[in-house]
């Protein structure tokens, strides 16, 4: 512990929690308490979880789709959207602490890896099956034409996912941060029941193709 003259530079690593003296005479003053065993883990490291995920599941999800008990395209679809929900419920549920306003906030790293592991299985049900049904279903002439709308629908998505992200910081600031996770569990659990519903209409439609 050291005392510091107002002014001073230095540069400091935060790793658990600083609490300010709110007292008008020690306004410039900071207390930082930190342990030797804190470990500092770069926000990069959890990029390569995505890759590591897909690596290591591809290979059980192309056991299953290759067994007796491979689902139909919308069961695939709705599978993806349920795992999806269940990783934004992990991020809601680790958000929950986060009071509303907060401007900086500390949660544990198991719900970003939980996250990242439950929405690589959705990417595993739905990105690969829908290009592959794109080849199958659709009219060799119109091929090229929609792959190319498919990849516009996902640029439309992630345009209106930007724009929603856009919105989290005003609910954020109203709700808690954790509100927002909620709306998007809400979301994709409607969609995958949804999806479970009409599955039996969409597999007839593909007379037989699978």
């Amino acid at each position: 512990m050291a005392k510091f003259k107002e002014g001073s530079e230095l540069q400091l690593l935060i790793t658990h929690s600083v609490g300010y003296d709110n007292k008008e005479s020690n306004k410039n003053q900071a207390i930082v308490r930190a342990k030797e065993s804190a470990v500092e883990i770069g926000a990069t490291w959890f990029s390569i979880l995505n890759s590591l995920f897909i690596i290591a599941l591809a290979p059980l999800f192309s056991r299953w789709w290759e067994s007796k008990y491979n689902p139909s395209a919308s069961g695939k679809y709705a599978i993806g959207m349920l795992l999806v929900g269940v990783g934004t419920a992990a991020v809601a549920i680790g958000a929950s602490g986060i009071a509303p306003g907060a401007k900086t906030a500390s949660v544990s790293i198991i719900w970003l890896v939980l996250v990242y592991l439950f929405h690589t299985m959705a990417e595993l049900c739905v990105s690969p099956v829908a290009l592959s049904y794109i080849s199958k279903l659709v009219p060799a002439r119109m091929i090229a034409m929609m792959f190319g709308i498919w990849y516009l629908a996902v640029a439309i998505g992630m345009k209106l996912a930007g724009m929603f992200g856009e919105y989290s910081e005003i609910l954020a600031a109203e709700k808690g941060l954790s509100t927002f996770f909620w709306i998007l569990t809400i979301i994709s659990v409607v969609l995958s029941v949804m999806a479970f519903l009409t599955a039996p209409i969409f597999k007839k439609l593909m007379h037989g193709v699978r």
